[in-house]
């Protein structure tokens, strides 16, 4: 059987990776399906996706990380959704991550997100940061939590723990690269109920079913070495990698990653 291959995929230009949920479903697809899908290599295709995305291309992130979910039971919708993250490449070609100083007294930034049961099949939620040295993203990720959140506010507090982690990691990078990090470094989040959890250690009593490792953020911010702050959710960077926007707030969110022709 001759496979449809990733030269074989017409390109016609899309301004956004992915436009809404529709393209998921629940279970694997149906026998004819699953007969259609074996003359299509899907896998090759979204890990040739998955490097980009984690190399040089964070706009991407979120729909790949979703397209990646069905690896073991792609079908034509997932197929069709992969080809328009090819056509949003295509479009956007010229992109590039590009270094430039910013206004602020931080010698980083990291945004963080989390969109509450966005996953139809699981009730996860999808989780995002990212890591800015001036006006460019240095690291990010996006990826499905690995429980069930019961509240908007568990799930960004357990997303605020894991994206805790990678700035303490930034940290002792910079600060063995000569860097003075005497200050707390700040961790910005949309969810201000969360910020109180971190911040105030008696508040997790509404919070006492979530696992103990999550709760570590509030140690490290009681230390002075982290600084949880509210963004507002329309300036919160990491959105782009926990659900699909429009094209305006797309292109404003991809611009402040530092992606730039």
């Amino acid at each position: 059987m001759i496979k449809e291959h990733i030269s074989d995929v017409p390109f016609n230009g899309t301004h956004i990776p992915m436009d809404d949920l529709n393209t998921v479903i629940t279970k694997g697809p149906p026998t004819e399906e699953s007969k259609l899908m074996e003359r299509v290599d899907y896998r090759a295709l979204i890990g040739k996706l998955l490097y980009l995305s984690i190399a040089t291309r964070p706009d991407i992130s979120f729909a790949v990380g979703v397209l990646c979910r069905y690896n073991d039971c792609p079908g034509p919708q997932h197929w069709n959704a992969a080809k328009r993250v090819l056509r949003y490449l295509h479009q956007t070609k010229s992109l590039k991550l590009v270094y430039s100083p910013s206004n602020s007294t931080e010698p980083f930034t990291v945004y963080f997100d989390a969109d509450l049961g966005r996953d139809p099949r699981t009730a996860r939620s999808t989780a995002g940061y990212v890591i800015k040295i001036g006006t460019r993203a240095v690291t990010w990720g996006s990826r499905l939590q690995k429980v069930a959140a019961l509240s908007s506010t568990e799930a960004e507090y357990t997303t605020a723990s894991a994206a805790a982690t990678e700035l303490m990691w930034m940290r002792y990078f910079l600060e063995e690269c000569g860097y003075d990090l005497t200050k707390p470094s700040a961790l910005f989040m949309d969810n201000a109920s969360a910020i109180q959890v971190a911040k105030n250690p008696e508040h997790q009593s509404t919070m006492k079913h979530v696992h103990r490792e999550y709760h570590w953020i509030c140690e490290n911010v009681e230390k002075g070495l982290i600084r949880v702050a509210h963004v507002p959710s329309a300036d919160n960077v990491a959105e782009i990698f926990t659900k699909p926007l429009k094209r305006p707030s797309f292109a404003r969110l991809r611009e402040e990653l530092g992606l730039h022709e």
